[in-house]
């Protein structure tokens, strides 16, 4: 059996050859397997594909694999995306092994002894696929240990970071792995074996995350298992997101908790709590000019908050985005928290500070979470916490000094307070935590980072449990004084003008991604005091060459129900639902509608008689569109502040001239007058060889079109010139610095 703690003598079988532990799990666990696959980079793609291997070739094997976020090398819909993505493959790509299913999964032609379920699909990648569709499991990620079990889950399979001691680190995913190692040890569960695929590139992170040999039942270790992670590019950042993200940045209060997810706005809500700490001044106009005195009316309790980090930000996010290392860099995520939930109050009421004096001692003894006299139980905590000098003992009863000398263990005397804190006196608390996470998944520049951090730094990361991060009912009173002025930021696709989020599936039930943690973080919102939840959504997107706005007045379902309401944030504006009447919450959604959207959305809320027939939209949000927001950052200074890779990239400078335009091109694409447009200025750009578009031709040369003699190539090669032209602004960096 494979538990969290050490079994004594247990050693696990030990392989170099995939095919050979499949031999061996076989003849431990017959040919009934229910395979629990980590989410994203943690899976052990080298077992998964010899087991899946074998389960296709033997109808005898019954092989369930239950999963989330399978990562795919990228592929190319059509000729212009196949052509920028080679390269990539080539160079980012070529030692990683994709999973073996994928290519089966994605022709819908899984043996019938084989099922793939995932509670969590890559975002928009299985839309239309009937077997991803059909088996996918809806269910939030704290409830996922328990389906598991239900299932009959019997093995899970790992990457691991091997590390000193005989120790590993299951670093990139603690979220489900050690939920599930605690529930099998509760119930006595002997079923239920571990496997870890050694990986050296794989960042060792302690805490919670150690795990030790003993507590495996079989580890694969070798050369063919060190390979490089899955790296996610990080995209472009263009200005709807920048808008969002300095609406969203001005609800961030200082001394407070953040979790936020992977993607443009991630990267960009990052940049722009960085820049508010690092260019108040710049932070501040930015905010200025896209708000104005009448438009706060929609956030009345919910004052811009406009000052630099003075006690810092604490991280608890499920996925650990790159931008929070970048916060980490700023001294913006520096705020730090403690295991015990008296200590943490102390100090969020500045009652004490992280530097141990007599106050500590003093403090703890008030509020009594210590005694005086100490008991050996105070004793080791204070000593955890790096409190009391780690060379005094007990002996039965009775407290021993540093000499081994008996010695008084009250704290009424400054002489016995400053003996038991003898050479920690002045020191730092141990023990503090800047993020708690459950995953990551980013660009080799993280995982790079990761692997290259100071121990001190290492220390104050925590990769642990999901239901400790995303669920706030066990150990409530320690959770809420760590997550103090908690902001809960997650993405939507759409919101309804009453409030309801609809964020994982479309109209018809096809599952755009899933439910993963969004609910646990709303919910945990309207428990945890201070605690607010931020929907961000653009105002409208690209659809068939049209505009649609992502504000509707009704959808068939939801992922968030209106009552769970709280605050949604489109590039026009915040807009404070909690506790507002229905009235209210369709009022404060129009001002931050696409003003080509509000007057339809209005007057069908009129219709349903559920705002007055002579209510208008103030003046004020009467301008909510594109260009205003473009025409707000058109400063040569301001653009310099908005990197389009605020965190960096893996692309070249051509591959990430051409994401920029690329991006934009596909959204019109089935636009015909606009791509037409696009043609002709891009005609005129391949047979012109100015130096001023020299640029342009280097970007056409990465994409092979400057060899290409055939009619269609061409006209691509004109659009994507044209995209190029048209939207990249060079006014703009490309990274950070």
């Amino acid at each position: 059996m494979a538990t969290s703690e050490n079994t004594g003598d247990k050693q696990p079988q030990r392989f170099d050859s995939a095919e050979r532990c499949v031999d061996a799990v076989l003849e431990v666990l017959g040919k009934r397997i229910v395979l629990g696959l980590p989410l994203g980079i943690g899976k052990a793609n080298h077992f998964a594909n010899a087991l899946y291997a074998r389960a296709a070739a033997d109808p005898s094997i019954s092989l369930t694999i239950y999963t989330a976020l399978t990562l795919e090398r990228p592929l190319g819909h059509g000729e212009i995306e196949r052509r920028f993505i080679q390269p990539l493959l080539d160079r980012v790509y070529n030692h990683y092994q994709d999973l073996g299913y994928t290519p089966a999964r994605r022709k819908n032609r899984l043996p019938p002894n084989i099922e793939v379920c995932e509670f969590f699909l890559q975002p928009g990648s299985f839309l239309g696929n009937r077997t991803v569709q059909q088996d996918y499991v809806s269910a939030n990620y704290t409830h996922v240990v328990r389906d598991l079990f239900d299932r009959g889950v019997n093995l899970v399979a790992q990457m691991v970071s091997p590390g000193p001691h005989g120790q590993f680190s299951i670093s990139s995913n603690t979220d489900l792995t050690l939920p599930l190692l605690r529930e099998a040890r509760a119930r006595g569960d002997d079923a239920l074996l571990l496997l870890g695929e050694c990986n050296p590139q794989l960042p060792f992170l302690g805490n919670d995350a150690v795990l030790d040999t003993a507590d495996f039942d079989f580890l694969l270790e070798g050369e063919t298992f060190d390979a490089p992670l899955f790296a996610a590019p990080a995209p472009a950042v263009g200005f709807t997101e920048y808008a969002l993200a300095v609406h969203i940045a001005s609800l961030v209060a200082d001394g407070g908790t953040l979790q936020v997810g992977i993607g443009a706005l991630g990267d960009a809500i990052c940049h722009i709590l960085r820049l508010r700490h690092t260019d108040n001044a710049a932070y501040r106009e930015l905010l200025r000019d896209l708000t104005c005195d009448d438009s706060l009316q929609l956030r009345q309790l919910l004052p811009p908050m406009l000052d630099t980090f003075q006690h810092g930000l604490y991280g608890a996010s499920e996925m650990v985005p790159p931008g929070f290392l970048q916060l980490r860099r700023a001294g913006v995520l520096r705020r730090e928290v403690y295991p015990d939930a008296a200590l943490q109050q102390l100090l969020d009421s500045d009652t004490i500070t992280t530097t141990v004096n007599e106050d500590t001692l003093l403090a703890l003894r008030d509020c009594g979470r210590i005694g005086s006299p100490l008991t050996p139980a105070d004793t080791e905590f204070l000593q955890q916490l790096g409190i009391v000098d780690p060379s005094y003992s007990w002996r039965g009863h009775k407290l021993l000094n540093p000499e081994g000398e008996e010695e008084e263990c009250d704290l009424h005397s400054e002489h016995g307070r400053r003996r038991l804190l003898g050479r920690c006196l002045n020191g730092k608390l141990k023990g503090g935590i800047w993020l708690h996470g459950g995953f990551y998944l980013g660009p080799e520049s993280m995982y790079a980072e990761l692997r290259e951090l100071a121990d001190g730094e290492r220390a104050g990361i925590n990769m642990t449990a999901i239901d400790y991060i995303n669920d706030a009912c066990e150990d409530f009173h320690l959770k809420a004084a760590q997550r103090q002025k908690a902001r809960f930021v997650n993405s939507a696709m759409m919101v309804t003008l009453t409030g309801a989020v609809i964020s994982d599936g479309l109209a018809d039930n096809q599952v755009v991604s899933g439910v993963g943690g969004q609910y646990n973080f709303v919910a945990q919102a309207h428990q945890l005091p201070g605690a607010r939840s931020i929907i961000a959504l653009p105002s409208t997107r690209h659809r068939d060459g049209e505009v649609n706005s992502n504000i509707v007045w009704q959808y068939p379902h939801c992922t968030i129900p209106r009552h769970l309401r709280d605050i949604v944030v489109t590039e026009y504006g915040v807009a404070d639902l909690r506790g507002k009447s229905d009235r209210d919450v369709i009022a404060a959604m129009l001002c931050i509608c696409d003003s080509r959207f509000q007057e339809e959305l209005l007057d069908t809320a009129r219709r349903a008689g559920k705002i007055e027939d002579d209510y208008t939209i103030p003046l004020e949000f009467s301008d909510n569109t594109p260009e205003r927001i473009a025409a707000t950052f058109d400063d040569p200074q301001r653009l310099q502040r908005l990197p389009y890779y605020p965190l960096g990239t893996d692309f070249t400078d051509e591959e990430a001239l051409l994401a920029v335009a690329l991006q934009e091109l596909k959204c019109r694409r089935k636009h015909r007058w606009a791509l037409l447009r696009l043609m002709l200025a891009g005609r005129r750009v391949w047979k012109s060889r100015s130096s001023d578009n020299r640029w342009i031709h280097d970007c056409l040369a990465r994409m092979e079109f400057e060899r290409t003699d055939s009619f269609e190539h061409r006209l691509e090669a004109y659009a994507v010139a044209g995209a190029l032209l048209n939207f990249v602004d060079f006014r703009r960096p490309l990274i950070d610095g």
